[in-house]
């Protein structure tokens, strides 16, 4: 297989109604979550598309970084499946790395080992991590060729993420090729404090849990 051309989408279209305030916007590192999560994929030489229906209140410092652009949903709004297919229409590399906007974890590292194992992966439709046991559809590359499907389940209202992915082939990252944190949501105020206490003992110097 030769090289994909690769594409970075972080989806920041959400309601965040389970944090009760945009959790894109949550303080991480001296900025902004979604600030870091942009930055990652921007270092790793991606284009980075965000898709937020908000875009007024993204950082500066975010949507003007270099190879960075802003759209909101081409389609009516239905969660994930919306800003995926918005991002297959936006976009026109072979694949696409999409990543929601809350995973503090998610840095180049552990985004390069995904790709990585992607380049070394033979017949796959999906290329997603599985991290403490479970699959990360938010965290992961999708093939054009899956663009179709997304386009099917938007128009026939089904919205599930795994509806869809039961019909792709999906390759999972092996067991131990990502930190166990890689993948890690900070969808509630209980997880952005996880979060937050994680990242200080890391920057104490215990090494990641």
């Amino acid at each position: 297989m030769g090289v994909l051309t690769i594409g970075g989408v972080v989806l920041a279209g959400g309601q965040s109604s389970r944090m009760g305030r945009p959790k894109e916007l949550l303080g991480w590192k001296g900025g902004t979550l979604i600030g870091h999560v942009v930055s990652e994929v921007t270092a790793l030489n991606l284009p980075c598309l965000i898709v937020s229906n908000a875009p007024d209140r993204l950082p500066g410092e975010v949507t003007g970084l270099s190879g960075v652009s802003v759209t909101g949903d081409l389609v009516p709004s239905a969660g994930p499946i919306s800003g995926i297919v918005t991002a297959f229409r936006v976009r026109r590399e072979e694949a696409l790395l999409v990543l929601s906007c809350d995973l503090p974890f998610a840095d180049r590292e552990q985004i390069g080992r995904l790709l990585a194992h992607a380049q070394r992966t033979e017949e796959w439709d999906v290329v997603a991590a599985r991290t403490d046991g479970r699959l990360h559809p938010l965290f992961a590359l999708y093939h054009r060729r899956t663009q179709p499907m997304w386009e099917e389940a938007l128009r026939a209202g089904r919205h599930r993420l795994m509806e869809v992915l039961e019909r792709l082939r999906i390759a999972e990252t092996p067991a131990g090729l990502l930190d166990d944190w890689a993948a890690y949501n900070a969808n509630t105020p209980e997880e952005y404090r996880k979060a937050l206490a994680e990242q200080h003992a890391r920057e104490a110097g215990r090494k990641p849990t």
